[in-house]
């Protein structure tokens, strides 16, 4: 993650408008340490201090079809602590249609985001855009003041694969991209390199045509240029009438820094440990930790609920941690989504699409649970109103719970390096047996000095305010999946 500082020199009030001259510095020096792993101990404290900024969110949604003129779009969240507006939607910044260059301004599913080492752009997602024959990488200039927005600028196609899902920052204005499919949904996927300037994609990989039951989701980039990618499923296996026929993968791929495949490895499933959903384990989460001079990183099994510990330099991969513990032991599909801090000391974890976990991943080979948050039972939000995706009725939480099968869409983890609060997004996805929507909403949470524990923030409500007053996203009737930070 980057961020970006804006000093003001001057400003001035002129009629609604706030017209004001900038200096702007991108913080090179942390996107290393978090990206290439080489934040020293003595940056952990500075870089994990709990404070809060002046800062916005951009996030990356998708509107319901039956709005007149529906678009997916950005919306631009106030998260500065000390504003009047808090937690609001400032803005919304639709993509428009434009047929001669291929974008369409719906059904795209969004999905994942990024933004640029260098800070000048952000880019967005369409999981599903290839099912419209549209293009599904869109990238966006970022202001110098984000709150203005982003601009956009140009739609990507990635030839050959489809299925877009996770950035990295891959160069100054480039992005390294997990493509979980090919064209017509099924394998091989790709590994892409998106140049935001050039708006061009090209394979990062020397071979993918050999490459068998590929389908890349999560993926962790090492300290030598080397990419560990985690295989997830077959797309066109949720389109069956049998959730028995869905096909997870239950491979992790080594390439080296020159994309030609070092190594394939396979995961044994455990008797008795799995949900039960479709064949394999399928790994939607690999995170490289950071600082970690072994290479190290976890892969998330989605049907085992094992956290797996995973390196070039082991013999085989290591279940580490059954994270059904939160749950009594009950195994049950997990769209999990991990954020490691820049030490590599600490980590979340979203799970089972209603848990929040904080780990301690000091000593890799035996993380420990140190708090979790349920959203479907936790006390300090069991009273609180939200409402029903589609309708007019409001709800609470404990009773969505139990009208859903215990699942809020719990998906999307963001938490900034340096900030004392992490962000959390209740949407997942809907696409063929895939149904889960849950509470379409985004959740702002709070560490406690000794990153022993955290709380959700109340104050932070940008998905229902009570009345017609205010842009929130239930207003927007949108499905928010992704959000990305920036400091003002």
């Amino acid at each position: 993650m980057w961020f970006i500082f804006i000093q003001r020199s001057t400003e001035m009030l002129v009629g609604p408008t706030l017209l004001m001259t900038t200096r702007v510095i991108i913080g090179f020096s942390l996107v290393v340490s978090c990206i290439l792993h080489t934040t020293s101990e003595a940056n952990y404290d500075r870089t994990e201090r709990r404070l809060s900024y002046r800062s916005v969110l951009y996030v990356w949604a998708g509107q319901d079809p039956s709005v007149p003129n529906a678009a997916d779009f950005v919306a631009v969240i106030d998260f500065n602590e000390r504003s009047p507006t808090y937690g609001s939607i400032l803005r919304v910044v639709p993509l428009v249609s434009n047929p001669s260059t291929g974008v369409g301004q719906a059904n795209n599913e969004p999905h994942h985001s990024s933004t640029s080492w260098s800070g000048r752009y952000y880019i967005t997602g369409g999981l599903l855009s290839f099912l419209s024959k549209q293009k599904e990488i869109f990238v966006w200039k970022i202001p110098l003041n984000p709150l203005l927005g982003p601009q956009f600028v140009c739609g990507v196609d990635a030839p050959g694969s489809a299925c877009v899902d996770e950035f990295q920052p891959y160069g100054p204005n480039s992005f390294l991209v997990s493509m979980m499919c090919d064209e017509s949904a099924g394998s091989p996927g790709d590994m892409v390199i998106v140049n935001a300037v050039t708006c061009t994609a090209k394979s990062f990989l020397r071979n993918r045509g050999e490459l068998q039951n590929f389908n890349p989701h999560g993926y962790g980039r090492l300290a030598n240029g080397s990419v560990l990618t985690a295989d997830y499923i077959v797309p066109i296996t949720l389109t069956e009438p049998d959730a028995s026929k869905i096909v997870f993968q239950s491979t992790v791929r080594h390439f080296y820094p020159d994309g030609s495949l070092q190594r394939t490895y396979n995961f044994q499933i455990p008797p008795g440990h799995i949900t039960g959903l479709g064949e394999g384990i399928g790994f939607m989460e690999l995170k490289a930790i950071p600082n970690d001079f072994l290479g190290r990183a976890y892969a998330c099994g989605t049907n085992t609920n094992y956290i797996y510990l995973v390196t070039p330099g082991i013999p085989e991969p290591v279940p580490v941690l059954d994270a059904s513990v939160v749950n009594g032991h009950n195994v049950r599909p997990s769209a999990g989504i991990v954020s490691m801090f820049p030490s590599g000391k600490h980590a979340l974890m979203t799970f089972q699409m209603r848990f929040i976990m904080l780990m301690d991943i000091s000593m890799p080979e035996s993380p420990k649970i140190l708090y979790t948050f349920d959203f479907c039972t936790d006390s300090s939000i069991a009273g609180m109103p939200i409402r029903v995706p589609g309708s007019n009725a409001t709800t609470t939480f404990p009773e969505f719970c139990a009208a859903n099968s215990n699942i809020v869409g719990t998906h999307v983890i963001i938490h900034p390096p340096g900030e004392k609060r992490f962000v959390v997004l209740n949407y997942f996805l809907k696409f063929g047996l895939a149904q889960f929507a849950g509470t379409r909403s985004v959740h702002a949470f709070i560490l406690n000095p000794n990153l022993s524990d955290f709380s959700y923030d109340h104050r932070f409500n940008p998905n229902y305010s009570g009345s017609d007053s205010r842009t929130t996203f239930f207003s927007l009737q949108a499905y928010p999946h992704h959000a990305q930070y920036y400091r003002v």
